[in-house]
């Protein structure tokens, strides 16, 4: 009985050590997608700046607009894991809701939230029910 209980313990740290270092390695690759996507999008805004007309700063939705019909801009979204149609679907929304214009951290904001790796919260619900 002894040996039986020896070996079904070994058994279970076995499993426990395997799945620490499962979710050390998920943590790790979560880390380097995000230093990755950070530096995508830090390539992206100065892509963004470039197509900046009046040199302010901020993003309008007509440069907005503009710069998505660039091929360019669409390599640099799906590098990101972003949906370029996903961002046009909601532009109208962030728009209105910022005034005519996004910040480059409120811009960096908005398109690092939609991607497809992006899970929804309940934070993410109360938000859509408030403005329903």
């Amino acid at each position: 009985f002894a040996m039986l209980a020896n070996v079904t313990m070994m058994g279970m740290l076995a499993g426990l050590l395997v799945q620490t270092i499962k979710n050390i390695a998920e943590q790790e690759e979560k880390k380097k997608k995000l230093i990755k996507n950070l530096n995508s999008m830090d390539d992206f805004w100065k892509h963004i700046a470039r197509v900046d007309a009046d040199n302010d700063g901020n993003i309008t939705r007509d440069e907005f607009f503009n710069m998505l019909s660039d091929r360019k801009t669409v390599r640099l979204l799906k590098k990101m894991d972003v949906d370029p149609e996903s961002l046009i679907s909601l532009s109208d929304f962030m728009f209105v809701e910022h005034k005519g214009r996004l910040s480059q951290k409120e811009f960096k904001k908005w398109v690092l939230e939609l991607r497809s790796t992006q899970t929804a919260s309940l934070k993410d619900h109360y938000v859509t029910r408030k403005f329903m």
